[in-house]
């Protein structure tokens, strides 16, 4: 297995468990409060600082160098990450695959995106110690 595949298959397996333990608490919580999208915003930080903070680590230790490879290792977790989501979305609220999309063009869906956006680039931004 290269480094570049590798590296994505650690970097979205502690996104995703960061996220699914802090799905419910949004859900749960915050989004009957403050509603879905603010609920979004405030998970979002917390999620990205996260990514930010393990991408170095797993950069340096699965050896992938700085430029189109760590770009190349975060578009393969972004592929990893959106095949978790939609079997997350069909398993947990029985969506099909039209709603799981459609659910995009929602005011949450286009901070989702915009933050599997950002989850893709973190590896290519950040700096390895």
């Amino acid at each position: 297995m290269s480094a570049e595949l590798k590296a994505a298959l650690l970097y979205v397996l502690a996104a995703f468990g960061l996220g699914f333990l802090l799905g419910p608490l949004r859900e749960f919580v915050l989004v009957p409060r403050i509603g879905r999208v603010a609920a979004l915003l405030v998970e979002l930080p917390l999620m990205l600082g996260f990514c930010a903070w393990v991408a170095p680590r797993i950069l340096r230790r699965c050896a992938v160098p700085p430029g189109i490879a760590r770009l190349r290792m975060g578009f393969a977790a972004l592929s990893f990450l959106l095949a978790l989501e939609f079997f997350t979305g069909v398993t947990l609220r029985g969506w099909n695959l039209r709603e799981w999309l459609a659910d995009f063009a929602t005011p949450p869906g286009l901070v989702t995106l915009l933050a599997y956006l950002a989850f893709a680039l973190i590896p290519r931004w950040v700096r390895t110690p």
